[in-house]
């Protein structure tokens, strides 16, 4: 059975990825006779947002061991996982993509984002042995940073219609597609398949769709 790595960044779309999409990729990687292999970073959360009241607490936890809630404690270090022995990298989205798995750098009026090393390390690897990438959501900004002055073409991607988020995407270097949450933008070229996902809140249905479609686009970029 062939890998796909799946990067975990903690559990809870406010402070990790999207328990859903997560759920989800997972399911449909499973239906299509693949293993979801996760892969989470060994460090403490920026961040420990209350899910119920949606305010920041002063609780520490670690990235890892949220990420294993999602994992049934089957999950690794990052910095474990080596391209050769997967078939594709997949990102759930959630705002642990930008607050775990990222820093912004710059000054406060000119931040930018920049995934850590050892994520830009994998992405990077992943492109370069022409092995596909999907992305979901907040996380699509995450795979146009680390590959914006590697490509001689600019990636085609789509974060959904946030105007904020699409500038993010231009200021990188790719070109935007605006999409619904159950559609996909894939970048045969560089074997990048895109969805904002639950980015643009869908109902459970709508966000299975998205999630199907673009594990769909990730296999078929694998042939």
């Amino acid at each position: 059975m062939s890998n796909f790595a799946v990067i975990l960044s903690g559990c809870g779309s406010l402070d990790g990825s999207d328990v859903w999409e997560v759920v989800l990729l997972s399911y449909y990687l499973s239906r299509k006779g693949k293993n979801p292999a996760f892969f989470a970073p060994n460090a403490e959360q920026k961040e420990v947002v209350d899910h119920f009241t949606q305010t920041i607490t002063q609780e520490s936890r670690n990235v890892l061991k949220e990420s294993a809630r999602m994992s049934w404690g089957e999950i690794k270090e990052i910095k474990t996982l080596s391209g050769r022995d997967v078939d594709g990298l997949i990102l759930p989205g959630g705002y642990g993509s930008v607050k775990n798995l990222a820093d912004f750098l710059g000054d406060p009026e000119n931040q930018y984002l920049k995934p850590k090393p050892e994520l830009q390390r994998i992405i990077r690897e992943i492109y370069r042995r022409k092995k596909p990438i999907g992305a979901c959501g907040l996380s699509i900004l995450l795979v146009a940073s680390a590959l914006r002055d590697i490509l001689e073409t600019p990636l085609t991607l789509t974060i959904g219609n946030d105007p904020e988020l699409i500038k993010q995407i231009e200021q990188m270097g790719a070109v935007h597609v605006l999409s619904r949450g159950t559609e996909v933008v894939m970048d045969s070229e560089h074997r990048v398949v895109s969805t904002p996902a639950n980015l643009l809140k869908l109902r459970s249905v709508e966000l299975a769709s998205s999630i199907e479609n673009l594990i769909n686009g990730v296999l078929e970029l694998t042939h």
